[in-house]
């Protein structure tokens, strides 16, 4: 393959318009509790990825009245490829929880990636960008993304969920 398709290939399928009133993001509310804290006082990274992974379960899994939601026919099974950590200010333990904030910011065949920031009020600690690889268990493989997926993703999205290649 020529470099000219291969950089085709890896870069964004998908563009992302601004958000509309129709996709918001996921909003997840989590404590800071002692036990997240390093010994400066701050969250570390390795807790800032779990409070995160935290949000997307509650996104896919058991938000109520998603497809998602446990017993419903749609469930997103995907595997993480990828975690990209950009951390701007060091999380400390306040009485007020942090907020993580998560969309659906590109969509391809097989996979899709999600954008999610830790926040506190207007106070942004981390942006965290998430590749998730579409997955079957059964077949211990990836898989394409199955045709009511996209719909589920659609809810957060800031992008056209049509799965593209």
């Amino acid at each position: 393959m020529s470099h000219a398709t291969l950089r085709a290939l890896a870069a964004p399928t998908v563009p992302a318009p601004a958000p509309s009133h129709h996709h918001r993001p996921h909003l997840y509310s989590r404590p800071v509790p002692m036990s997240d804290l390093d010994p400066m006082n701050h969250v570390n990274n390795v807790r800032l990825l779990e409070m995160i992974q935290d949000a997307h379960v509650d996104l896919f899994y058991l938000q109520h009245g998603h497809p998602g939601q446990p017993g419903q026919a749609v469930r997103v099974r995907v595997i993480y490829a990828r975690h990209e950590l950009d951390c701007t200010e060091a999380l400390d333990l306040r009485p007020e929880p942090a907020v993580i904030s998560t969309t659906v910011s590109s969509v391809r065949r097989l996979s899709f990636e999600l954008t999610s920031r830790i926040t506190r009020g207007d106070q942004v600690f981390c942006t965290c960008v998430s590749t998730c690889v579409a997955y079957g268990p059964a077949a211990r493989r990836t898989r394409g993304l199955e045709d009511d997926e996209p719909a589920v993703l659609a809810r957060h999205a800031v992008c056209d969920c049509r799965p593209s290649a």
